[in-house]
């Protein structure tokens, strides 16, 4: 098999990836307006300013920067980046003063495992996300 073609099997597969992924957090992020006790776009006071925020967090880093990185995902390095931070984000929130919930934390945790392990597991040069996006200019030391 040529090397583009496999090339383009993996930009495919890191694609479907990206893409499942992208629809289970809009998914959990639609859910989280209609759940009990869930999110409330618009309230008032610093409460609602942070919830304002979390939802905004969520659906740039674990919607739209997906969707960015699918569109050429070899190349896109940067937003496969940034979801796979946001990722960090979510297991690191449930490190918090009262004992995970199966609900509450299962739910986004299992998610991640999903997201990130397809992620990593199709991406073919998956060493490349740890190493930073920024090149030398010619002449700089």
């Amino acid at each position: 098999m040529p090397a583009s073609a496999s090339r383009k099997d993996a930009a495919g597969r890191l694609r479907a990836a990206l893409a499942v992924g992208a629809m289970i957090w809009l998914l959990l992020l639609v859910v989280g307006f209609f759940a009990p006790g869930g999110w409330r776009w618009g309230q008032a006071g610093p409460l609602g300013h942070i919830e304002n925020y979390m939802v905004t967090f969520w659906l740039v880093a674990l919607v739209l920067a997906p969707l960015l990185a699918w569109r050429d995902p070899l190349r896109q390095k940067s937003a496969i980046q940034i979801y796979l931070l946001g990722l960090l984000g979510v297991v690191l929130s449930t490190f918090r003063a009262e004992p995970p919930m199966w609900l509450a934390d299962g739910v986004p945790l299992g998610a991640v495992l999903i997201s990130a392990g397809s992620v990593l597991w199709t991406h073919p040069e998956r060493s490349s996300l740890w190493r930073g996006t920024f090149k030398k200019q010619k002449g700089t030391a």
